[in-house]
């Protein structure tokens, strides 16, 4: 059967699975690139024999074989592998009398964010201050206004309300490998599908730009390892591609 592939203008879903559970891979949303780099370690032998010079022999092995994708969506499981951390979801809940020290024109944040239903005192519960003359209720907490009547190292407690959400730690789980799969599509074709699969990954953290006019991307890099359990003649350690006649 003649080979009808040619050109190739691609698009499709990445997936990834943490080796310890390499079964459950997960979507990671909107991704505007994905490249396989080849880097390739190449040694010479010069040409000693005439005075010009040149090379008598030479080979090259492979170096690495370097991935590397942007992601749009900074959603909770892409941030944990950006930051090498890990995300957990906490339920709804409210607070009784957390207790903090408010200075004027100072943030005081609380422990759970977007608080509601916001009650604030002074240590002894004794005075309850009040909101948008004393303190204004923000995302992180509280702002303890200029003109109100809590004077600078005042104690404080609080009472709120706060919605479900993520916590993501960072930099507590460096060195996770994991498994990526790509369904692309060749759009020059009509949309025939190539899975490319990479059997384990190691990352590298991405950074993170919170500020900007434009939309946000986790820049992400890694290197394939080899996977010693793939195994058989002329079977890749590192690289498996099914592309759709």
């Amino acid at each position: 059967m003649a080979d009808q592939r040619g050109a190739w203008v691609g698009s499709g879903k990445i997936y990834l699975a943490d080796l310890d559970t390499p079964e459950k891979l997960v979507f990671i949303k909107n991704c505007s690139k994905l490249e396989y780099q080849i880097e390739a370690e190449e040694n010479t032998q010069a040409d000693h024999t005439t005075p010009g010079g040149g090379t008598d022999a030479s080979y090259s092995r492979i170096k690495a074989v370097n991935i590397s994708y942007t992601a749009h969506h900074l959603n909770k499981a892409n941030l944990a592998r950006a930051l090498y951390g890990s995300a957990t979801d906490v339920a709804a809940g409210t607070v009784t009398a957390e207790a903090h020290t408010a200075y004027k024109g100072a943030l005081v944040k609380f422990a759970y964010p977007q608080p509601s239903a916001v009650t604030l005192t002074d240590s002894t519960g004794a005075t309850t201050y009040v909101a948008d003359t004393d303190y204004q209720v923000t995302a992180a907490g509280v702002v303890i206004l200029e003109g109100g009547a809590i004077a600078d190292a005042t104690a404080v407690k609080a009472n709120y309300s706060y919605p479900p959400h993520a916590n993501i730690q960072a930099l507590i789980n460096s060195g996770k490998n994991y498994r990526m799969v790509f369904e692309g599509l060749n759009e020059a074709r009509s949309g025939k599908p190539q899975i490319i699969e990479i059997y384990k990954i190691s990352h590298s953290p991405a950074g993170l730009s919170v500020i900007g006019d434009d939309f946000a991307s986790l820049e992400f890099t890694g290197k394939a390892l080899k996977d010693s359990t793939k195994t058989g003649a002329g079977v890749s350690q590192y690289l498996f591609i099914q592309d759709v006649d």
